[in-house]
């Protein structure tokens, strides 16, 4: 059953055995498993349900609809973009499809460091099968590569460098190239094609456009959510309260801590909403004059470069290079300048490559409770901005192996390498933020999973400690950030927390 909050009574109360607060991987895993044992779940998404019928492939209007802040949300000194989903399928509905298992290495170490014996690569395999399954998930073959990410293969084979093309989340892909503004054709396997109606099949309900203002708690227990009914215009129209044997918060690794410092719970660790990790991002573009790349068009995702990851390769630049697709508008805020030197540049769009550099970053930032937003606090740490340094550097090395006349950088001063000795430019541009373009696609680590309080804000089964039935299940629980792209690990990490839940709750099945 779907129910909207533009519609519903605007006093709206129901009485389930549990609320799940998000309909992203995390939350609509543990609804699905939830349902499927028999429990009446309900879950509540602050977005709207948005159909295949309605993804437009227009920038303008899909951010809006499909984004928090319309894709303009970004840290409090506005140094980075933060571009996370707001609708039924959260970031899953706006991703690139990118579906790495956790590197088993980074599986051991957190199960060494953080205490988590349950996440050890042999006892995560099964898992991972699991979903992959039910997400069609599959191995692109070289022979799908569109022109864009066909080059960076090219230059990374011409360097000897270690590549491979990603696994993705798609049945019968057109590639159309209009992933980050939601699938039109429904051949990305998002949550909310996935697990989301395989969740109400099992009976589970899902109530949209209703924000969650505050979770409800007494005497060491969760007691239910209350919150915000909103319109079409997603203006308030009412409120409503779930009262709940057992809550599940499932927001992302933003609106978690926020919600949950918002609502006062107790937090015996101490970190609730620090460690926050973001992968921080900034583009290189190849420009092949005469040629057409066209990087919008086809598969936009495809390729990348694991050389220097330290998860996949144990590289002390701890970075991934990834073919991406750069949409016009976002193309527009990347290059620096102002009337024809802006202009120049735009109509040599079908000209160049684009590649992300995806850094696993060693400083994080927090997340606070602001005036009726969250706060962002990050800061470009010296140590992750020397090593964005040295990852740009071999992006653009792949791409003048690959046949470019040049490559350019994301800084706020036109920065164009037409040779390996022009690298020397990189130790004259800044590399903090605002003298870099960056970009935040992942979040994680809020409310990070340990065996004790002193290491993470949750237990091994994703409960907060305080709490006898209020659980974490979204990339909060990551300890560190995972140096690949989340998607998969937040679906396996939520298959815990519904486990545990199951174990630990004394709801009657």
């Amino acid at each position: 059953m779907r129910l909207s909050g533009n519609t519903v009574e605007p006093t709206f109360t129901r009485k389930v055995q549990v609320v799940v607060v998000g309909t992203g991987p995390g939350g609509s895993t543990v609804a699905k498993r939830l349902a499927e044992a028999g429990r009446d779940v309900l879950m509540i998404e602050a977005g709207a349900y948005v159909p295949a019928s309605e993804f437009t492939q227009r920038e303008g209007e899909m951010m809006r609809k499909l984004y928090h802040e319309a894709g303009l949300r970004t840290t409090d000194d506005g140094s980075m973009a933060m571009l996370h989903g707001r609708v039924v399928g959260g970031s899953s509905v706006v991703n690139y499809l990118d579906c790495f298992r956790t590197p088993p290495a980074l599986l051991r170490d957190w199960a060494r460091r953080f205490d988590l014996p349950d996440l050890e690569p042999e006892k995560m395999a099964p898992r991972f099968e699991k979903i992959e399954e039910i997400l069609h998930v599959r191995k692109l073959a070289v022979a799908n590569l569109n022109v864009n990410n066909d080059k960076l293969r090219r230059g990374a084979e011409a360097l000897g460098w270690k590549g491979d093309t990603f696994h993705r989340n798609a049945q019968d892909c057109y590639g159309s190239g209009f992933c980050d503004l939601g699938c039109a054709y429904n051949a990305k396997q998002s949550a909310a094609i996935t697990f989301v109606p395989l969740a109400t099949k099992a009976g589970a309900t899902l109530l949209t456009d209703a924000r969650v203002d505050r979770v409800l708690t007494a005497a060491g227990r969760a007691t239910g959510v209350e919150g915000t009914l909103l319109d079409a215009a997603r203006q308030p129209r009412g409120t409503f309260r779930i009262d709940a044997d057992v809550v599940v918060v499932s927001g992302g690794a933003i609106h978690t801590p926020y919600l949950l410092l918002s609502s006062g719970v107790d937090d015996p660790s101490g970190q609730l909403g620090r460690n926050f990790w973001t992968h921080p991002g900034t583009p290189v573009c190849g420009w092949y004059p005469g040629e057409r790349i066209a990087n919008y068009e086809g598969i936009k995702q495809g390729y990348y470069i694991g050389e220097f990851s330290d998860v996949l390769n144990d590289h002390p630049i701890g970075a991934l290079l990834e073919g991406i697709g750069a949409p016009p508008g976002i193309t527009a805020t990347i290059f620096p300048g102002f009337g024809l030197e802006r202009q120049r540049q735009l109509l040599r769009y079908n000209e160049y490559t684009a590649a992300g550099i995806l850094l696993r970053d060693q400083a994080p930032g927090r997340i606070s409770v602001g005036d009726g937003r969250p706060k962002i606090a990050w800061t470009f740490a010296p140590e992750d901005a020397w090593r964005m340094r040295q990852a740009v550097e071999k992006c653009a090395e792949a791409y003048l192996a690959s046949g470019a006349k040049a490559a350019l950088t994301g800084h706020n001063r036109l920065t164009v390498l037409r040779s390996t000795r022009d690298f020397k430019k990189l130790d004259e541009v800044g590399w903090s933020g605002g003298e870099l373009a960056l970009f935040c696609f992942h979040q994680m680590g809020t409310a990070r999973m340990a065996g004790s309080p002193a290491g993470g804000v949750v237990t091994p089964s994703g409960r907060m400690w305080a709490y006898a039935n209020l659980y974490v299940a979204d990339g909060s629980l990551f300890p560190t950030a995972s140096g690949v792209n989340p998607q998969l690990t937040i679906y396996a990490l939520s298959d815990v927390v519904a486990d545990g839940i199951l174990a630990e709750s004394a709801v009657a099945g």
